[in-house]
């Protein structure tokens, strides 16, 4: 017996892909979601050096904080959007079926 639990001679579990995913819809971004999600993510890239700058003292603890804090909010804005827009790309992609009854 293997850790798995399976016999030591049986076959393996079949790990064969199921059938592939259809391609994602493209949405078109507005040019104020561009903005906002690369500087979260520049946010998200600064803020941990900004945090060991703040804990050797060379940066304000606020001012780590409020960069925290404004990545966040534009990460969670931008997220947001993004799934909306998706949702909506994918409703008018495969619109549901109406009965008329």
């Amino acid at each position: 017996m293997n850790q798995d639990g399976d016999e030591a001679g049986s076959d393996p579990p079949d790990r064969t892909p199921g059938p592939a995913l259809p391609p994602a819809t493209p949405v078109p971004r507005p040019p104020w979601l561009k903005v906002t999600s690369l500087l979260a993510v520049a946010g998200i890239v600064v803020w941990p050096i900004l945090a060991l700058l703040g804990l050797l003292g060379a940066v304000p603890a606020t001012t780590v904080v409020d960069v925290g804090i404004v990545a966040a909010a534009l990460a969670y804005v931008s997220i947001r959007r993004i799934k909306y827009d998706r949702a909506i790309a994918v409703f008018q992609a495969d619109p549901p079926d109406d009965d008329p009854d």
